[in-house]
């Protein structure tokens, strides 16, 4: 299972949740097999500097990278909608917090 997170820069596990989904610089994708992290991916966010349809876009990346779960704080209307047309779930976590951290708090909910 992949699980991605909105970032702020590519520290990876140890970067920060970003405060937005859609425009945040990067994405962190961690591959989770039997309940822990085994590989991570830090791709640059393409639509972030996009003035509109960034949300779309950037759902249609998650697909791409064969994300199966989206963790992130606020997830604007049209990222929603696609990822759920698409079947990537979506948790809700703090932002500014360590992706390690929202990583843990993710799989207690799964």
């Amino acid at each position: 299972m992949k699980l991605a997170f909105p970032t702020k820069s590519s520290k990876g596990q140890k970067d920060l949740v970003a405060d937005v989904f859609a425009r945040a610089p990067t994405f962190t994708i961690i591959t989770v097999k039997n309940g822990g992290p085994t590989e991570t991916e830090v791709i640059q966010n393409e639509a972030a500097d996009l003035t509109q349809g960034t949300g779309p876009l950037v759902a249609r990346t998650m697909k791409n990278h064969n994300v199966d779960i989206v963790v992130s704080g606020e997830i604007g209307p049209g990222a929603s909608n696609i990822l759920e047309t698409l079947e990537i779930k979506m948790i809700r976590t703090e932002t500014g917090i360590r992706v390690s951290e929202a990583l843990k708090k993710a799989l207690t909910v799964l």
